[in-house]
């Protein structure tokens, strides 16, 4: 890696760090700010103030709606919680961070997670579309108590906002990492060689809007993919009631 990437890497691990220390700094020398009028502010004896931490065990105050089930990730999608994990060079390096070294240990849990986050829903019947940085759930919730896992399919590129329209699901792509393979090896966070530059372009690299054939909903297969300018971090489906043979996708 070549020192101007190293230099712009550490250069963007400053700036992430500016955005989450700069706000509490800010109020700290301004001083707290008048509350809206109707609120009180924090309140000790309020149930959310004493919620116990956790994972999957955290605690939870809640009014109007009752919490039934909790379904961790497939495994393809646990980034786990070791900072040294196998998985956490992979993330970094998707959202651009060529050597998990250049963030603070205490940080890359935080960081790598984004390549692993879940992002949108959709529903259809009583199936349920999970989409994920790292591709998309789909689950049967005719009994959502129990819930169940159909398929899990890993195709990286973020956001992965889903719409499903009859047998189609559409997903959005806007990271670099995006394959036209759904591929998970993604490409060099260091681009061109020498490592200066943007990333070196590709004719596996896409981002836009990937479009699967859910007919068979074990087993998604991808017929198109439309390349976009910038890609799609999310999309709206239509359809026109007077164009039967149509589905528009707005990104």
């Amino acid at each position: 890696m070549s020192k101007v990437q190293s230099l712009k890497s550490l250069i963007f691990l400053a700036c992430m760090l500016l955005v989450f220390s700069g706000t509490s700094a800010i109020v700290a020398q301004n001083g707290p700010k008048p509350l809206p009028p109707g609120m009180k502010g924090a309140d000790s004896n309020d149930p959310r103030a004493k919620l116990s931490p956790g994972l999957f065990d955290a605690g939870e105050a809640a009014v109007g709606i009752k919490h039934i089930s909790l379904l961790k990730k497939p495994a393809a999608f646990d980034l786990g919680i070791d900072p040294e994990g196998p998985k956490i060079g992979t993330a970094l390096n998707a959202l651009g961070i060529p050597d998990p070294k250049m963030v603070p240990a205490q940080m890359r849990l935080s960081f790598a997670g984004l390549a692993f986050a879940n992002s949108d829903l959709a529903f259809q019947g009583n199936r349920l579309f999970l989409g994920n940085f790292y591709g998309v759930n789909i689950y049967d919730i005719s009994d959502p108590v129990d819930t169940k896992l159909l398929t899990s399919m890993v195709c990286p590129g973020g956001q992965g906002d889903v719409s499903v329209y009859k047998n189609l699901m559409f997903m959005s792509v806007e990271m670099p990492n995006g394959r036209l393979d759904c591929g998970e090896q993604g490409f060099p966070a260091t681009g061109a060689p020498g490592g200066n530059g943007p990333p070196a372009a590709s004719k596996d690299r896409f981002r836009g809007v990937r479009i699967f054939d859910i007919s068979d909903i074990s087993s998604p297969k991808q017929v198109g993919a439309v390349q976009t300018c910038r890609g799609s971090h999310t999309h709206t489906l239509v359809v026109d009631p007077k164009d039967k043979e149509n589905v528009y996708i707005y990104v």
